[in-house]
């Protein structure tokens, strides 16, 4: 096993996004890939990761509790005020393009460390 690199004060940020869209319909994977395509990658070019998630939340405009397929997305770079404004670019170009409430964004201290197999 060889260590490739080792980075301490690393940031963890989650983003999870909900594809229904108010009124009816979801995110296609289609429009979901341009959005990942044009904009995410845009601001992140280092790389993330997305998992198909299910999401419950309280809506209180509604007053229930809604269940929605979402998609997490995982970035994982060095805490910077422009990295935590390109985060912040992503949420606002979701939630404008697909009529949004809401996206959740957490945000966690890591430290990592990239692994070979060989």
């Amino acid at each position: 096993m060889i260590v490739l690199a080792s980075c301490a004060g690393m940031q963890r940020t989650e983003l999870y996004l909900g594809t229904g869209i108010p009124g009816g319909g979801s995110v296609t994977e289609t429009q979901w890939n341009m959005f990942c395509d044009t904009v995410i990658s845009r601001y992140f070019p280092e790389g993330y990761t997305v998992c198909d998630v299910s999401g419950k939340w309280y809506d209180p405009e509604a007053k229930h509790t809604i269940s929605e397929p979402s998609k997490l997305v995982l970035l994982i770079g060095k805490n910077s005020h422009a990295r935590s404004a390109g985060i912040d670019s992503v949420v606002q170009r979701y939630t404008r393009y697909y009529h949004q409430q809401a996206v959740l964004r957490t945000d966690a201290k890591v430290k990592f460390r990239l692994v070979s197999g060989k």
